[in-house]
Parts: structure tokens; sequence; C-alpha cells
């Protein structure tokens, strides 16, 4: 498994192949289109947004959004396939804990919130370190999720 630069072909795979329980959370969160998710996160992310790719396809892009007022923070964000939990799970981990110092380098703490139901990414969240603050509804379909942070 590598990491790189996300370019427009990954953002439409991802899209196209995406979890449903990613999918059930942008829905939850009030951001349902998969291909739009995708677009902003790769424009917003700073300083770049980043594919994993294994056996030459897209499994995860992922980024860090910085949050307006305080630009030492910011909205750490992933986004993927059944590649990460079917076909890469061991490299999948092995490679996200690697290269977390690379994508969160030039903030002071990344946070965001994760659908209690995406039991995949509240145990990476977990595994990568990061601490879960409260449980708060979010969302146009009034969902609970779990709002997460760490310091860098």
């Amino acid at each position: 498994m590598i990491v790189r630069e996300t370019n427009h072909e990954d953002v439409e795979f991802v899209a196209e192949n995406m979890r449903k329980a990613d999918l059930d959370e942008l829905q939850a969160a009030g951001t349902p289109n998969p291909h739009e998710s995708l677009l902003a996160g790769l424009k917003e992310s700073k300083p770049c947004c980043y594919s994993g790719v294994a056996q030459g396809n897209p499994v995860a892009i992922c980024g860090v959004v910085p949050i307006v007022d305080s630009p030492n923070f910011g909205s750490i964000w992933l986004l993927g396939t059944d590649h990460i939990t079917d076909s890469v799970p061991i490299s999948f981990l092995k490679k996200s804990r690697e290269f977390f110092p690379t994508l969160v380098e030039p903030y002071d703490m990344v946070s965001n919130i994760v659908d209690k139901r995406n039991e995949v990414h509240v145990k990476w969240i977990k595994w990568l370190g990061f601490s879960f603050m409260c449980e708060i509804i979010y969302g146009p379909e009034n969902r609970p999720f779990y709002e997460f942070a760490r310091l860098t």
C-alpha cells in the first residue's frame, strides 16, 4: 500500500465504490453525494488531500481541512471503499499509523465527528490514538455521532 496525492480519478473511483457505512454517514450528516463530498475534501484539505492505493486502486481518501477561525486546528476526515476491511486491512492500519504524522503536520490539534454506527471508523479512530469527548445528535436524521480529537 502506498499513499500519494489524490487526483480526480481517485475521487471518481472511491465515490463509485464507497463503503455503505461511509455512505450512510454522509447521508446522516446531510452531505449525501459522495462525489461532491470528496471533491470538497480535495479542494479544501491542506496541505493536500491523500489517497491510500493498493493493487493499483485507491482504497481510501483522506485529508485535514483547516478550521477557519483557528488555522492551527483542523477537521480530519477519511472516506473509503470496502477494500480497507476486505482486501488490505493490516496494510491499511499500518500505513495509517505511519502516515498520520505527515497528514497532521501543520496542525496543533485535529478533530471531527463520526457516525456512531460506523464501527470500522470508530475502531480506526481509537487505534490512531484519538480521544472521544462526547456523543452528540447531529444532522438532518438526528443521528448519534461521536466527537473526537487529538493533539498532534
